[in-house]
């Protein structure tokens, strides 16, 4: 899942994949504005057929959280 998801985040955001782990704190860590994170969320949720409320990115901060977070919502 992970992987999938760091691919994704460097074909959509242009990201230099040895920067991504899933300790990256996608706020802090990465130099991304709101525009590319709401696209690359874009592409993860056509990626997997899923719907990621805005609520529960909240609670990610690292790519980690994220990975989690849609590893439960593609149940």
């Amino acid at each position: 899942m992970f992987e999938d998801i760091r691919d994704i985040m460097v074909e959509t955001i242009d990201v230099d994949p040895e920067k991504l782990s899933p300790e990256t704190n996608l706020r802090t860590d990465l130099d991304i504005d709101s525009l590319d994170l709401v696209e690359f969320v874009s592409e993860v949720e056509n990626h997997f057929g899923i719907m990621i409320p805005q609520d529960a990115l909240e609670d990610v901060n690292t790519l980690g959280d994220f990975a989690a977070l849609v590893e439960k919502l593609a149940k």
